[in-house]
C-alpha cells in the first residue's frame, strides 16, 4: 500500500477532535451521537478538504508549481481551503467558479467568496458549460506568461486526495479505542465523492464494521452519486495497490435532503442548522453539513438507528457559507416563507 509513502505536506491540525453530542442525542431520542470535528483542520475556517490538499499540494510543490488553478461552486469551501493552502505555501491561485452567467459579480462580498477575495485569489466566474474552456484558457495563459500552473481537479476527489480520508478513518478507529466505543455508522455529506471513497476504503481495510452513509448534496441523484463514489473507490484502490473488495452495498447514498438542488434552501436544512446550534453550539452551513444533519435527524426520527448504536456525524466544515443565507434564516426564525430557495449565485437561478 502506498499510503505511508505518498508525498505529503502538513497543513492540517490532526487529529481533529471526536466529541460526544449528549444534548443532540437527547433531543433526537436516538442513538449515541459523536461529532468528528473536521471543521477544525485549521486552514481558513477549516474543513475536510485540508486532508486531501496535504497530498495534492505536495505534488504541486514537487512539480515546482508557482500557480494553482482550481474551481467549484461560487461559495465553495474547496476553493477556500485550496486558496488558504496555496497562500500558506507561497503560491498564487486562480479560482474558476460557477455562477448564473459568465463574469457574474455579486452585489456584496459575503461568505466564502469574501474569504477568496481577502486571500487574494484571482477569480473568474463562468456558467457550468463554460468551466472547462475557461479553465483551459487560464492554464494556457499562465503557461504562455512563463508560469508553472498546477491544476487541481474534481475538488480534490482524486486518488491521492482520497488518501486523506483513508487516514481519517485510521484516526477515527484509534479515537474510538481511546473512548471505549464501537462506532456503528458514520454520516456525512457527499458531493464530489472523494471523502466517501476514502472513508469506505478505510473502514473496509481496517475491518471497523462502520457503515458509511453519504448524504447527497443535490448535485446528482442516488444512482449517479453511487456510481461516482464507486468509481473513485476503484481508482483509489488501484492507485494504492490495494486488493480490497468493496461490495456495492458498502456504498450507501441517501437522497432527498438537499432541498431540490445543490445549495438550495429548505425547511429541513434550516431546522438542522438551528438544532445543531441550539443543542451543541455547532455551526453548520446550508449546502453540505446541514444536508447531512437533516438526514441524521430524519433517520433518528424514523427509528433507523437502534438506541444502542453509536453514530458519528462528520462535520466537513464550510461554516462561512452560512452567512449568505441570512435572509432565509431570518424568515425561518420568524415563521415566514423563505424569500428564495434557489440562491442568486446558483447556475440554476433565473
Amino acid at each position: 500500500m502506498k499510503l505511508s509513502s505518498l508525498p505529503r505536506v502538513r497543513l492540517a491540525n490532526l487529529p481533529t477532535p471526536l466529541q460526544e453530542a449528549p444534548n443532540l442525542t437527547k433531543a433526537l431520542k436516538g442513538p449515541r451521537i459523536f461529532i468528528k470535528r473536521d471543521d477544525m483542520t485549521g486552514l481558513a475556517f477549516g474543513g475536510n478538504k485540508t486532508r486531501k490538499l496535504e497530498y495534492l499540494m505536495a505534488d504541486a510543490l514537487r512539480q515546482k508549481a508557482d500557480y494553482i488553478v482550481t474551481g467549484a461552486g461560487f461559495h465553495s469551501n474547496w476553493c477556500t481551503q485550496a486558496t488558504a493552502a496555496a497562500r500558506r505555501l507561497g503560491l498564487k491561485i486562480v479560482l474558476v467558479k460557477t455562477g448564473p452567467k459568465d463574469g457574474w459579480v455579486p452585489e456584496q462580498l459575503d461568505g466564502n467568496h469574501l474569504l477568496h477575495v481577502l486571500m487574494g485569489a484571482e477569480i473568474r466566474v463562468a456558467r457550468p458549460e463554460d468551466i472547462s474552456r475557461v479553465t483551459k484558457d487560464t492554464m494556457d495563459e499562465l503557461t504562455e506568461a512563463g508560469h508553472r500552473p498546477y491544476l487541481l481537479t474534481d475538488a480534490g476527489s482524486t486518488p491521492p486526495g482520497a488518501a486523506g480520508y483513508m487516514n481519517a478513518m485510521l484516526e477515527l478507529a484509534s479515537q474510538s479505542v481511546e473512548l471505549g466505543i464501537n462506532i456503528d455508522y458514520l454520516v456525512h455529506a457527499t458531493g464530489s465523492g472523494g471523502t466517501q471513497a476514502g472513508l469506505v476504503i478505510g473502514a473496509k481495510a481496517l475491518n471497523t464494521g462502520i457503515k458509511v452513509i453519504g448524504v447527497s448534496v443535490g448535485a446528482r441523484g442516488v444512482d449517479e452519486q453511487r456510481e461516482i463514489v464507486s468509481k473513485k473507490i476503484d481508482e483509489a484502490l488501484e492507485f494504492q495497490g490495494l486488493g480490497i473488495k468493496i461490495d456495492s452495498e458498502d456504498v450507501i447514498v441517501n437522497d432527498g435532503y438537499a432541498g431540490g438542488g445543490y445549495g438550495f434552501m429548505s425547511g429541513g436544512k434550516a431546522e438542522a442548522v438551528r438544532l445543531a446550534a441550539e443543542t451543541e453550539g455547532l455551526m453548520l452551513d446550508p449546502v453540505y453539513t446541514a444536508t447531512a444533519m437533516s438526514c441524521l435527524i430524519d433517520l433518528c426520527r424514523k427509528g433507523f438507528f437502534k438506541p444502542s448504536d453509536v453514530v458519528v456525524y462528520l462535520h466537513t466544515g464550510g461554516s462561512a457559507a452560512l452567512f449568505p443565507y441570512r435572509d432565509s434564516f431570518k424568515a425561518y426564525l420568524s415563521s415566514r416563507d423563505f424569500p428564495w430557495t434557489v440562491p442568486a449565485w446558483s447556475p440554476a437561478h433565473e
